[in-house]
C-alpha cells in the first residue's frame, strides 16, 4: 500500500505495541494488546521479534552488543553462540566488536534483522527492513531467513514489490482498508491497485 495507508499502524498492533481502536488481535487464540502488563511483556519479549523503520541501536555499544539486547531480556545462556549466528546470517560475521558509527545503512539494517533473528522469535515482524539494502542483498537476506528460521511466521512490510511477490499471502491497504488478499498471482488478477503498483516497478505482468 502507498505511504500513510496503515501498514505500519498494522505491525504495531500485531506486534502489541498498540492497541485497536476496535477489534482484536487474537495469536493462536489468544487476544493481545499494548495494555496487557506482565503477558504483553512476555509477548513482546518471546514470542515477536520487531524491526523498526528507524535503526533504533544504541551507538555506544557494539555490534554484538546490540543483538545482545534481546537476548539480555529472555536471559539466554547461548547468547554468544546466538549472537554470531544471527550475524552470520545476515552477512555480518566477525563483525561483533565493530562500533555502530563504523557502518553503513545498509549494515545498519541488517543489524537490526540479526537482532530480531537472535531472539528466535514465533512471529517476525519486518517494517520496511530492505529499504536500504541492495536487490542482491535483499534476496540473499530474505533467502536466509527462510531457510534458517522456516519455523517463524514472518510479516512484512516492504515497498518493493519483489520482496514480497514470493510470500504466501499478501495483503493491499488503502486508507486503513483491506482492498486486496491472496498470493501474488490472484492479486494481479483481482486487485488493481496491486497491479498497478507491480506494473510501475517491474514494468510488465509476469
Amino acid at each position: 500500500g502507498k505511504s500513510g495507508c496503515g501498514k505500519t499502524t498494522l505491525l504495531n498492533m500485531i506486534g502489541g505495541l498498540d492497541d485497536p481502536t476496535s477489534g482484536k488481535i487474537l495469536v493462536d487464540g489468544t487476544e493481545i494488546g499494548a495494555a496487557d502488563g506482565l503477558a504483553g511483556d512476555l509477548y513482546r519479549n518471546y514470542k515477536v521479534g520487531f524491526v523498526f523503520q528507524e535503526y533504533n541501536l544504541i551507538d555506544g555499544d557494539t555490534v554484538g552488543q546490540n543483538v545482545g539486547l534481546a537476548l539480555d531480556l529472555q536471559k539466554a545462556d547461548d547468547a554468544g553462540a546466538r549472537i554470531a549466528e544471527a550475524l552470520s546470517r545476515v552477512g555480518l560475521g566477525g563483525h561483533e566488536h565493530r562500533k555502530i558509527s563504523e557502518l553503513s545503512g545498509g549494515q545498519k539494517q541488517r543489524l537490526l534483522i540479526s537482532r530480531a533473528l537472535a531472539g528466535r522469535p514465533e512471529i517476525l515482524v519486518l517494517d520496511d527492513s530492505s529499504s536500504a539494502l541492495d536487490y542482491k542483498t535483499d534476496a540473499a537476506l530474505r533467502k536466509a531467513i527462510f531457510e534458517h528460521y522456516r519455523d517463524s511466521t514472518t510479516i512484512m512490510i516492504a515497498q518493493r514489490v519483489s520482496s514480497i511477490q514470493n510470500m504466501t499471502h499478501i495483503l493491499v491497504l488503502d486508507n486503513g482498508r483491506c482492498i486486496g488478499y491472496g498470493t501474488h498471482r490472484e492479486l494481479l488478477e483481482t486487485c488493481p491497485a496491486y497491479r498497478e503498483i507491480y506494473q510501475a516497478q517491474m514494468g510488465a505482468l509476469a
